[in-house]
């Protein structure tokens, strides 16, 4: 079987481009497959380096739709399957290419994800410009919240995982904080992404201006395209009185990531919106004990008080943070729940082996049997009181 990944870029990393990366190279070690994407600059690049990986051009918009297209077209008598990961390149890219069969991967919403960037009404257009993207092929998301945003395509639900095998070898917190230059002898709060509005980062300021003695870490990227890096901005001029007490890194590349939450006592993620983040899989499976929003995807991995807390707000973040910050054993206690159950359910060798499963059934002409969509997809008992 072989099988070609259609992708919008890895170079400029995030959580689901790596997760996905991460499907890549779990699938290369059972069938033929390769990824397609277009090049960006990004301390992800060499990424692009591993054997199987290949531009289309440069990733730059409408024109590496164009890119992908005419690549897509050229080889589409070489693959058996091809998989869609990106709805802004990749997905109008394999629809005009008319490769079949083909599926499609969706990690977040991107009407939603268009909406806050641009205003509602460009949330409208993408329903109706995407409904004959995906209508009539193979969906597949990565939380049970997505399948329900998409239930009248029938999605199928491919869980997302972490390799667990890079969080074995952890250094110490001591060794961590002297190798990336962070002191010794206060509560380190962590968090992973790019600081961008959706993150909703103010709540964890807020939450180092509540707690004495505890400092922040934010580990990504802010300049963002879209944005700049006025959001990082606001963020400092809001709160220039905790200014020497979070440290922004900046982008770091995917193999140091396990070093950062390894200096960590705390891993706080406060979004506002996510499919299956990735950083709080990876947080987890470090041991670290988390503190996140209050949302649907996190209800599905957090169960409140074992595996982590649940925060519907600032001021209730501050108060668990404090919680934890004052018991080392609680901290203890729940990283370990937490590292435990990612380990059991999230693992990435059973997100490979559902995508192999569901390939096999494409190839062999299968139809695939999504979750029915007057149905509500059963959640898990992650839920607080």
């Amino acid at each position: 079987m072989r099988v070609l990944f259609i992708g919008a870029h890895v170079g400029k990393g995030g959580g689901l481009a790596l997760q996905t990366f991460q499907v890549f190279m779990g699938l290369r070690r059972h069938i033929d497959v390769d990824l397609l994407c277009l090049d960006a600059l990004g301390v992800h690049r060499s990424m692009a380096e591993i054997p199987g990986v290949r531009f289309a051009g440069p990733l730059v918009f409408p024109k590496g739709i164009t890119y992908l297209e005419r690549a897509v077209r050229a080889v589409r008598d070489e693959y058996d399957l091809f998989q869609v990961l990106d709805p802004y390149f990749a997905l109008p890219a394999a629809f005009w290419a008319r490769v079949f069969p083909r599926a499609v991967f969706f990690g977040t919403d991107p009407r939603a994800e268009v909406g806050w960037r641009y205003g509602p009404h460009m949330n409208a257009f993408m329903r109706l410009v995407m409904a004959p993207l995906i209508s009539g092929t193979p969906l597949i998301v990565n939380s049970q919240a997505l399948a329900q945003r998409f239930g009248r395509y029938h999605p199928r639900i491919i869980l997302g995982g972490v390799d667990t095998r890079r969080f074995d070898q952890l250094p110490s917190k001591a060794e961590a904080r002297r190798s990336i230059g962070i002191r010794e002898g206060r509560t380190l709060l962590v968090t992973v992404g790019k600081v961008i509005p959706v993150k909703r980062l103010e709540w964890l300021m807020e939450v180092v201006r509540r707690v004495p003695g505890v400092d922040a870490m934010v580990v990504g990227g802010y300049t963002e395209e879209h944005y700049s890096d006025e959001y990082y901005r606001t963020l400092l001029a809001t709160y220039p009185d905790i200014r020497d007490r979070v440290t922004f890194t900046g982008e770091v590349t995917w193999d140091q990531v396990p070093t950062y939450l390894a200096a960590g006592d705390v891993f706080v993620f406060p979004s506002k919106f996510e499919g299956m983040p990735n950083a709080l899989l990876e947080a987890m499976a470090a041991a670290l004990p988390v503190v996140v929003s209050d949302i649907p995807p996190h209800r599905e991995l957090i169960q409140h008080g074992r595996t982590g807390f649940l925060a519907r707000d600032p001021m209730e973040m501050a108060h668990q943070v404090t919680t934890l910050a004052n018991h080392e054993d609680l901290r203890h206690s729940v990283g370990d729940a937490a590292r435990v159950y990612v380990r059991e359910h999230l693992d990435s060798e059973a997100c490979t082996a559902a995508f192999l499963e569901l390939y096999k059934g494409l190839v062999a002409g299968e139809p695939d049997r999504g979750a029915p969509a007057d149905e509500p997809v059963e959640r898990s008992n992650t839920h607080r009181d």
